[in-house]
């Protein structure tokens, strides 16, 4: 049988069209996906951030986060504080709810590892006392940087209050960036803590 050598200018715009058809479809199939998705993916980063806060206070009830524009505004006793403003690189303030009444704080700040950035939660209760600190070290080296996750790490910071300085913090060894990048954190929690909590009239 012959060949047919014909391009596709010569055989009319039919192919071309099926060729746009095709793509169209693909494309709405994948956008389609990725919004009956979307909510299961949000729930599930909610469920993750939660099972971690709740990792500081195992017997609270729930969490909600302030905005951080105007942090401290659901919660008794403290001050309105423009987080965003004068601590950039916290990202979250949650207060602790337990049994109805407000029993301490989680603040996030993210400061600049070996990797990147490393998520820091820091649960404070309302003494200003550290009762508990959740390292997101995956960005930074194994068997190196990601030890700052580590208990033997972050058991340092427990029971410190949100004045402390932090000064005798040991770091990780060989893993010095990543250890000043969660004392930094851990710190710049602390300042907020005191803006939102002693300045308000704790």
């Amino acid at each position: 049988m012959p060949k047919n050598n014909m391009s596709l200018i010569e055989r009319g715009p039919v192919p071309a069209i099926i060729l746009v058809l095709i793509c169209a479809i693909c494309v709405a199939l994948l956008a389609l996906t990725a919004d009956v998705t979307a909510d299961a993916r949000a729930y599930q980063a909610q469920w993750l951030a939660d099972t971690n806060k709740r990792a500081l206070f195992p017997l609270a009830d729930d969490f909600p986060e302030e905005t951080l524009e105007q942090a401290g505004e659901g919660i008794p006793g403290a001050e309105t504080v423009d987080l965003a403003q004068l601590h950039p690189e916290v990202y979250m303030v949650a207060a602790v709810h337990t049994g109805g009444e407000v029993t301490g704080l989680i603040i996030g700040v993210a400061s600049k590892g070996y990797g990147g950035k490393v998520p820091v939660m820091v649960g404070f209760d309302l003494s200003g006392s550290i009762v508990g600190i959740h390292v997101d070290a995956s960005g930074e080296t194994p068997g190196l940087g990601q030890k700052t996750a580590d208990a033997s790490f972050t058991d340092q910071y427990l029971g410190r209050l949100s004045d402390d300085s932090l000064s005798d913090i040991d770091a990780v060894t060989s893993a010095t960036i990543s250890s000043n990048a969660v004392t930094a954190s851990v710190r710049e929690a602390s300042f907020a803590y005191d803006a939102l909590m002693r300045e308000g009239g704790k």
